[in-house]
């Protein structure tokens, strides 16, 4: 297993994958996969795997990517579902959407954090990124 820095970061291998920043993976087959709303440990992605240029690039099996780890207390962006008002503190979970997350337990047993970001914030789309702080432990099922 690769090393944790302070910041509760750790470098993983991936699948021949995209990764985009805030989102949620799991580990499968001793590769980082994007998490499909299963109870599974998530790690959030702290970017997104981008070519010279800054387009979205497809890793190649077994390149690494930074990940926060869950319980590190740090705030970090998590991709949102779309259409989700946030309000202070609120649990937040994996949603049925690969990847991001919403605020209901119907989507998923898997609590990621809980909303730090300004009281009744809407998102627009999926994907948009909220403030989420991982004060959650390993295995922080409901």
């Amino acid at each position: 297993m690769a090393a944790v820095n302070e910041s509760g970061i750790i470098n993983l291998p991936c699948a021949a994958i995209y990764v985009y920043e805030g989102y949620a993976y799991v580990m499968s087959s001793g590769q980082m996969v994007l998490s499909t709303a299963v109870t599974d440990d998530v790690l959030i992605a702290v970017e997104s795997s981008i070519d010279d240029e800054g387009n979205a690039k497809q890793l190649t099996a077994g390149q690494t990517m930074p990940f926060y780890l869950p319980s590190t207390g740090k705030i970090v962006k998590v991709a949102s579902l779309t259409g989700i008002t946030y309000t202070s503190l609120c649990p937040v979970y994996l949603s049925t959407t690969d990847g991001v997350v919403c605020v209901s337990t119907d989507a998923s047993t898997t609590l990621v954090g809980h909303y730090a970001g300004p009281n009744n914030v809407a998102t627009a789309s999926t994907g948009d990124l909220i403030d989420v702080v991982l004060d959650t432990a390993l295995g922080g099922y409901v």
